[in-house]
Protein backbone atom coordinates (compact mmCIF):
# COMPACT_ATOMS: atom_id res chain seq x y z
CA UNK A 1 0.00 0.00 0.00
CA UNK A 2 1.22 3.59 -0.84
CA UNK A 3 0.12 6.80 0.08
CA UNK A 4 1.53 10.35 -0.30
CA UNK A 5 1.80 13.12 2.38
CA UNK A 6 3.69 15.36 4.40
CA UNK A 7 5.67 15.38 6.74
CA UNK A 8 5.25 17.59 9.99
CA UNK A 9 7.23 16.22 12.60
CA UNK A 10 10.70 13.92 12.87
CA UNK A 11 11.69 12.58 16.12
CA UNK A 12 15.15 10.17 15.60
CA UNK A 13 14.26 7.58 12.77
CA UNK A 14 10.69 8.03 13.11
CA UNK A 15 8.34 10.17 11.24
CA UNK A 16 5.07 12.30 11.41
CA UNK A 17 3.25 12.64 7.99
CA UNK A 18 -0.17 13.59 7.52
CA UNK A 19 -2.00 11.77 4.73
CA UNK A 20 -5.69 12.07 3.21
CA UNK A 21 -7.66 8.89 4.29
CA UNK A 22 -9.70 7.68 1.29
CA UNK A 23 -12.63 5.38 1.70
CA UNK A 24 -13.09 2.41 -1.17
CA UNK A 25 -15.57 4.62 -2.69
CA UNK A 26 -12.99 7.03 -4.09
CA UNK A 27 -11.47 4.64 -6.18
CA UNK A 28 -14.21 2.24 -7.55
CA UNK A 29 -14.40 4.14 -10.64
CA UNK A 30 -18.16 3.79 -11.28
CA UNK A 31 -19.16 7.81 -10.64
CA UNK A 32 -18.56 10.34 -13.51
CA UNK A 33 -16.08 13.66 -12.70
CA UNK A 34 -18.93 15.26 -12.40
CA UNK A 35 -20.19 12.64 -9.38
CA UNK A 36 -16.76 13.16 -8.34
CA UNK A 37 -15.83 16.75 -7.77
CA UNK A 38 -19.74 16.78 -6.16
CA UNK A 39 -19.00 14.10 -3.52
CA UNK A 40 -15.61 15.37 -2.79
CA UNK A 41 -17.30 18.45 -2.04
CA UNK A 42 -19.91 17.32 0.22
CA UNK A 43 -17.58 14.92 1.63
CA UNK A 44 -13.87 16.75 2.59
CA UNK A 45 -10.87 14.65 2.87
CA UNK A 46 -10.20 13.51 6.33
CA UNK A 47 -6.51 13.99 7.08
CA UNK A 48 -4.66 11.73 9.68
CA UNK A 49 -0.73 11.53 11.15
CA UNK A 50 0.89 8.12 10.31
CA UNK A 51 3.98 7.39 12.31
CA UNK A 52 6.25 6.15 9.70
CA UNK A 53 10.12 5.00 9.41
CA UNK A 54 12.44 7.57 8.42
CA UNK A 55 14.39 5.77 5.75
CA UNK A 56 14.48 8.74 3.54
CA UNK A 57 15.58 11.45 5.93
CA UNK A 58 12.84 13.37 5.20
CA UNK A 59 12.49 16.29 6.82
CA UNK A 60 9.47 18.63 7.64
CA UNK A 61 7.72 20.24 5.25
CA UNK A 62 8.66 17.72 2.48
CA UNK A 63 6.07 15.53 0.51
CA UNK A 64 7.04 11.82 1.00
CA UNK A 65 5.64 8.23 -0.69
CA UNK A 66 4.87 6.42 2.23
CA UNK A 67 4.57 2.35 1.96
CA UNK A 68 3.48 -0.51 4.33
CA UNK A 69 3.95 -4.11 3.30
CA UNK A 70 0.82 -5.65 2.36
CA UNK A 71 0.90 -9.04 4.75
CA UNK A 72 0.80 -6.41 7.84
CA UNK A 73 -2.05 -4.35 6.67
CA UNK A 74 -3.95 -7.69 6.07
CA UNK A 75 -2.95 -8.72 9.44
CA UNK A 76 -4.04 -5.38 11.39
CA UNK A 77 -7.25 -5.40 9.52
CA UNK A 78 -8.27 -9.11 10.41
CA UNK A 79 -6.73 -8.05 14.18
CA UNK A 80 -8.96 -4.84 14.00
CA UNK A 81 -11.92 -6.87 12.30
CA UNK A 82 -12.43 -10.51 12.85
CA UNK A 83 -11.16 -11.08 16.34
CA UNK A 84 -13.80 -9.04 17.59
CA UNK A 85 -16.64 -10.62 15.40
CA UNK A 86 -15.44 -14.13 16.06
CA UNK A 87 -15.75 -13.33 19.92
CA UNK A 88 -18.72 -11.73 19.96
CA UNK A 89 -19.86 -14.84 17.92
CA UNK A 90 -18.26 -17.49 20.41
CA UNK A 91 -19.65 -15.16 23.20
CA UNK A 92 -23.38 -15.58 21.95
CA UNK A 93 -23.31 -19.42 20.98
CA UNK A 94 -21.87 -19.99 24.71
CA UNK A 95 -24.43 -17.69 26.46
CA UNK A 96 -27.52 -19.42 24.58
CA UNK A 97 -26.12 -22.67 25.80
CA UNK A 98 -25.03 -21.64 29.28
CA UNK A 99 -27.84 -19.10 30.10
CA UNK A 100 -30.39 -21.35 31.65
CA UNK A 101 -27.69 -22.86 33.54
CA UNK A 102 -26.94 -19.38 34.88
CA UNK A 103 -30.45 -18.59 35.06
CA UNK A 104 -31.46 -16.33 32.16
CA UNK A 105 -33.22 -17.40 28.91
CA UNK A 106 -30.91 -18.09 25.76
CA UNK A 107 -31.39 -15.49 24.43
CA UNK A 108 -30.67 -13.00 27.72
CA UNK A 109 -27.55 -15.08 27.93
CA UNK A 110 -26.61 -15.02 24.36
CA UNK A 111 -26.22 -11.11 25.00
CA UNK A 112 -24.81 -11.02 28.08
CA UNK A 113 -22.17 -13.44 26.81
CA UNK A 114 -21.41 -11.71 23.29
CA UNK A 115 -20.86 -8.87 25.05
CA UNK A 116 -18.90 -9.30 27.82
CA UNK A 117 -16.83 -11.32 24.63
CA UNK A 118 -16.75 -8.34 22.59
CA UNK A 119 -15.40 -6.03 25.52
CA UNK A 120 -12.47 -8.80 26.27
CA UNK A 121 -11.83 -8.67 22.70
CA UNK A 122 -11.60 -5.05 22.95
CA UNK A 123 -9.55 -5.19 25.64
CA UNK A 124 -6.78 -7.51 24.29
CA UNK A 125 -6.89 -5.03 20.73
CA UNK A 126 -5.98 -2.29 23.37
CA UNK A 127 -3.23 -4.41 24.90
CA UNK A 128 -1.87 -5.89 21.80
CA UNK A 129 -1.84 -2.58 20.04
CA UNK A 130 0.25 -1.73 22.27
CA UNK A 131 2.74 -4.44 22.02
CA UNK A 132 2.45 -3.77 17.86
CA UNK A 133 3.48 -0.42 18.28
CA UNK A 134 7.14 -1.10 18.53
CA UNK A 135 7.03 -3.43 16.12
CA UNK A 136 9.12 -2.52 12.46
CA UNK A 137 6.50 -4.48 10.75
CA UNK A 138 3.21 -2.79 11.35
CA UNK A 139 5.21 0.83 10.94
CA UNK A 140 4.90 2.34 7.35
CA UNK A 141 8.06 3.80 5.53
CA UNK A 142 8.98 7.07 3.77
CA UNK A 143 10.52 5.32 0.89
CA UNK A 144 11.42 8.61 -0.92
CA UNK A 145 11.29 12.26 -0.77
CA UNK A 146 9.07 13.87 -3.66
Amino acid sequence: MRRIGVVVETCGDRAKVKVCRTTACNHCGRCSEQEQRARSVLEPPKEIIVEALNSAQATIGQTVELSAPANSVILAAVWAYMVPLISFITGAFLGHWQGPRIGVSEQGGSIIFGAVFLGVAYLLLRWKNKSLEQDRRFLSSVERVL
